[in-house]
């Protein structure tokens, strides 16, 4: 028993680092990472659907649930957003939407805590721009944002377009989300 686990252990822990560099790997062959000392700051390969109401960082789950068959992305040190989302859509129990997605464009925030030039914390959103979403809820965003430094505990929400500053301004107060990077 003691050995499986183990084994389990070892398993997991491979499968991950394989899939990092895999990210990593396709991020590096896209031709986005021109920089040598851009790094990966967040590489994931689970998103999650919203719950409604519920706030992360100043950013709101939809009014109705949601779910995500697959969200893949990566996020680098120089602010390059690369996100993979397959079927985006409204909770199968939703009455008269569930299984469907109304929405022609996505956009991504990036969100992390910061510290700002008094010395006190503070969240920071970054929206990226909006990106073509089609009815089966897939949409692939590869965009590049202007992070804050430091820029402690990243997270990515996947939302609707919403109202975003001008670029290169992208900083926001807060979006609505339908997924978020978890589990």
């Amino acid at each position: 028993m003691i050995k499986m686990r183990s084994n389990r252990r070892r398993w997991i822990g491979i499968v991950t680092a394989a899939v990092i560099a895999a990210l990593g790997g396709l991020y590096a062959t896209s031709g986005q990472a021109d920089h040598e000392d851009e790094e990966v700051v967040l590489a994931f390969t689970t998103m999650r659907g919203n719950l409604p109401n519920v706030d992360i960082n100043n950013n709101i789950g939809g009014f109705a649930p949601w779910v995500i068959r697959d969200g893949d992305g990566v996020l680098t040190t120089e602010g390059h957003v690369r996100i993979r989302i397959r079927g985006l859509l409204f909770a199968p129990g939703v009455p008269n939407l569930g299984g469907t997605n109304p929405f022609k464009t996505f956009r991504a925030i990036v969100s992390c805590t910061t510290v700002n030039a008094q010395g006190e914390t503070e969240v920071v959103n970054i929206s990226t721009g909006a990106f073509p979403a089609d009815a089966h809820g897939d949409c692939n965003i590869h965009d590049k944002v202007t992070l804050p430094n430091p820029c402690y505990a990243p997270i990515i929400l996947v939302g609707p377009e919403g109202k975003v500053a001008t670029p290169p301004d992208t900083a926001i107060t807060g979006g609505i989300w339908l997924a978020a990077t978890g589990f």
